[in-house]
């Protein structure tokens, strides 16, 4: 019987074991039916230790494996063994022990068995890169439990008689060395016949006795069992045993983080690859990670701080759904990601990007206002403008700054349905500009009497002053992004050349540069959640079509606390995207960035990628997600470039593995120059969009008279203009000037 003949698998142990669970096993394997020969394998190479477990056939192998599944519930099994060189002077004995036939071998109390197991694995963890030290167990004939011989129990030693009342097996024991020299071979061996001294008694003696370097590799059993060992003698023998499950012993990797091995639930090709499975990794093979594109419209959470390869595994994500062909909106709140995008767009499509950058002088165009075509889109549009304020400015926005931006947005939206010219720069103006204002309420109020007229009518039987003090807390806001020229000129285009609708029919794939370290952290907050509420705004548009004509669209935001502003439910902003065909992919780096949306992401996020966590977050990933094989510990200690991933798979969720993302392909085109590109047919002059705002101003606006930015909305502020409510007389108006100008300094 030759080595290469018996079946193998690889043993990891994610724990040491006590000596209760490995004479657990030992006792296992002495019961199996038909008494297969079983070999457990301990080798040591370049300072690391391994298990591996043989049998002469693979029905008897699964047996044995599902009696150490049994006892070790974190046992770590792979499919193929790793065969070590085998290289060099090649030097092999054979274990005997004199007077154990029919004594215990003498391992004292615990800590004696536990000190013999640590020092056996030390000697074999001495074995260099190019070298090979292989401890061999193999388990032959089983001794069942007997009575002791003629004279009984009266006449016999009662440890004698104990282990006559043990399971046993008639065993061999061999040690391999192999390096590249006679001497540090023999040196190697005799380091582990130290270990196996500490078996000594009296009337027992340890000696290795030379033999067949070729008995060791064939794995040949001998004529005759030269030792008899009780399940009891075996504890020490091979098991990383120890009295606690987290002591650590030599060639056992750390407790934590916890290595989970890909199983047959983790396709190995198509759709995405997240990276590289690192159980199969740390032992020399490639085993790929996937997962079907389609699952991806469960949607997916992804977690971790900056530095632990959250971006590069975003990034490979995006790259593979676009070279399949599907569109895709990536929220960039810096730079990098685009950048490394950019420098890698396949050739097939370089022709659907568009670059939405603020920093640039001929930037893309943004306007939802001026995208609407539908009177319900006109409301969707006033509404998610007015929530994004809100939520960006929180109680600074009161309820008469929230009522004057939703009629102003509402009246824009609606004037752009009649043929005007329409965006959210215009706002402002639309409030200042009596030009402007007379022409676009001239369109709108008619057909809202009730509503925008009534506000409309209310809001010019203000006095002048009393105007500017109304409208000055908003006019703060709007500053926010109007006073920055790079921004005017994004939400400023009348008549922007991309529309994001052309991303879910045109599949064009729109990077978002926001920038946020050059225009600031609340501008790129107001600009990325205007963009967000807009996708959503086009992606409803496609209820209009049949299912089957919905093409998948990703939406992928980084740093998803500062952009998700939707009004309503997220948890049924998500139900209903994936109704779209819409997957959503949100990262960020700590849980209490997302606030009363995380439980709202927590359930309506399938496939959960999670790099290192700080404590307060691993602790609540492992208690919500942990499925009892990943506590705290597990998710605190990752290495960079290291995650755990549960992804969703044909309907179903798979089981935590652990993922080692892999670095990007090397850039094979100049980003600077695909956005350039981009921008010349999809962006518009800065100094035009200026010309032309100017235009649409008359050059006859009036200044807001509001004050500095800073001040906040009164919380008690006055009665809302307008929103359907009767006009109040010009004398009422005029008593309320000195309530407004009181208030103001509140705001």
């Amino acid at each position: 019987m030759t080595k290469h003949s018996l079946t193998w698998r690889d043993l990891e142990f994610t724990e040491a074991l006590s000596p209760d669970t490995a004479h657990a096993v030992f006792l296992g394997f002495a019961g199996l039916a038909r008494q297969p020969r079983l070999v457990l394998e301990v080798t040591g190479q370049g300072g690391n230790v391994g298990w591996r477990l043989g049998a002469d056939d693979d029905v008897a192998l699964r047996k044995a494996l599902h009696v150490l599944r049994t006892h070790v519930p974190g046992l770590l099994v792979s499919p193929h063994t790793t065969v070590p060189s085998r290289e060099g002077v090649q030097l092999a004995a054979t274990v005997r022990i004199t007077g154990h036939r029919f004594q215990p071998l003498h391992a004292g109390d615990n800590s004696e068995q536990l000190a013999i197991t640590r020092s056996l694995l030390a000697a074999l963890a001495q074995a260099g890169a190019n070298e090979l030290l292989c401890f061999q167990l193999v388990l032959g004939a089983r001794n069942r439990p007997r009575k002791p011989s003629a004279g009984g129990s009266q006449t016999t030693p009662a440890d004698e008689v104990a282990k006559l009342a043990q399971h046993g097996f008639g065993c061999c024991i061999r040690v391999l060395a192999i390096s590249g020299t006679r001497e540090r071979a023999g040196h190697l061996i005799g380091q582990v016949g130290a270990a196996l001294r500490g078996l000594e008694a009296p009337s027992q003696a340890v000696r290795l006795v030379g033999c067949s370097p070729k008995s060791a590799t064939n794995v040949s059993s001998p004529f005759l069992w030269p030792l008899s060992l009780a399940v009891a003698d075996l504890v020490p023998l091979g098991l990383p045993v120890a009295d606690k499950p987290d002591t650590v012993l030599p060639g056992l990797r750390p407790r934590h983080p916890r290595l989970l091995a890909a199983t047959s639930a983790h396709p190995r090709s198509g759709g995405i690859r997240y990276g590289l499975a690192t159980h199969a990794l740390e032992r020399g093979r490639q085993r790929g990670i996937h997962q079907p594109i389609r699952g991806g419209l469960q949607h997916r959470h992804i977690l971790g701080p900056t530095g632990v390869g959250k971006s590069t595994l975003l990034a490979q994500q995006i790259l593979q759904e676009i070279q399949a062909g599907y569109g895709q909106i990536v929220i960039d709140p810096k730079a990098d990601l685009v950048t490394e995008l950019l420098a890698r767009i396949p050739e097939h499509r370089v022709d659907d990007v568009v670059v939405l950058d603020p920093s640039s002088s001929r930037p893309v165009g943004f306007d939802s206002i001026g995208s609407v075509v539908t009177l319900a889109e006109a409301d969707l549009v006033a509404d998610q403008v007015v929530h994004v304020f809100a939520s960006l400015f929180g109680s600074g926005l009161g309820p008469r700054s929230s009522d004057i931006l939703h009629s102003a947005a509402l009246s824009l939206a609606r004037y752009h349905l009649t043929g005007g010219q329409a965006s959210l720069a215009l706002i402002p103006l639309l409030l200042t500009n009596d030009a402007l204002r007379r022409k676009v309420v001239a369109a709108v109020a008619p057909d809202d009497p009730l509503g925008l007229g009534a506000f409309w009518a209310e809001y010019e039987s203000l006095s002048p002053d009393n105007r500017a003090t109304v409208i000055r807390p908003l006019m703060n806001k709007l500053r926010t992004v109007l006073l920055r020229p790079s921004l005017r000129a994004i939400v400023g285009q009348l008549q922007p050349s991309f529309r994001i609708e052309q991303v879910f029919t045109e599949h064009k794939i729109l990077l978002v540069r926001l920038g946020k370290d050059s225009i600031g952290q609340e501008a790129a907050a107001l600009l990325g959640s205007l963009i967000v509420a807009d996708v959503w705004r086009a992606a409803l548009t496609r209820l209009q079509l049949p299912a089957s004509q919905r093409s998948q669209v990703g939406l992928v935001i980084d740093e998803v606390q500062d952009y998700l502003r939707l009004p309503g439910s997220l948890d049924d902003a998500l139900a209903q995207a994936r109704s779209l065909g819409m997957s959503v992919t949100l990262a960020h780096q700590y849980r209490k960035q997302l606030g009363a949306l995380m439980p709202g992401v927590d359930a309506n996020t399938s496939s959960k990628i999670a790099f290192r966590l700080s404590g307060e977050d691993a602790t609540s990933t492992a208690n919500l997600f942990g499925d009892g094989l990943l506590v705290r510990q597990d998710f605190a200690v990752l290495q960079q470039y290291q995650a755990y991933a549960r992804l969703l798979v044909d309907g179903s969720t798979t089981p935590w593995v652990s993922l080692s993302p892999q670095p990007l392909d090397e850039p094979f085109r100049d980003p600077a120059a695909l956005q350039q590109r981009a921008e010349s047919r999809f962006g518009q002059n800065a100094r035009d969009t200026e010309e032309a705002l100017a235009h649409v101003a008359g050059g006859s606006g009036t200044g807001s008279g509001a004050s500095s930015k800073g001040e906040a909305e009164s919380p008690e502020a006055p009665e809302r203009l307008g929103r359907g409510r009767p006009n109040r007389s010009a004398a009422e108006l005029h008593h309320k000037e000195s309530e407004h100008r009181e208030e103001e300094s509140h705001e």
